[in-house]
């Protein structure tokens, strides 16, 4: 899903609802309702895509 995008940089943030498992956010240790977690990455115009480290519960625990 896509969430922001930064002009200056000419990047996207998106985000994707992953199954939680055994796993905790990377922040503050919650979990989404229905045991999901959301993994985040940046696509660049050029079309490169970068993943970010670490699973998050939410946007403010990922930029934390």
């Amino acid at each position: 899903a896509y969430i922001s995008r930064d002009p200056f940089t000419r990047t996207e943030l998106h985000r994707e609802s992953v199954p939680a498992g055994n796993s905790t956010c990377g922040w503050c240790g919650n979990v989404r309702k229905g045991n999901k977690l959301y993994q985040y990455r940046t696509e660049s115009d050029g079309g490169r895509t970068f993943n970010h480290q670490g699973l998050f519960c939410s946007k403010p625990c990922h930029d934390a």
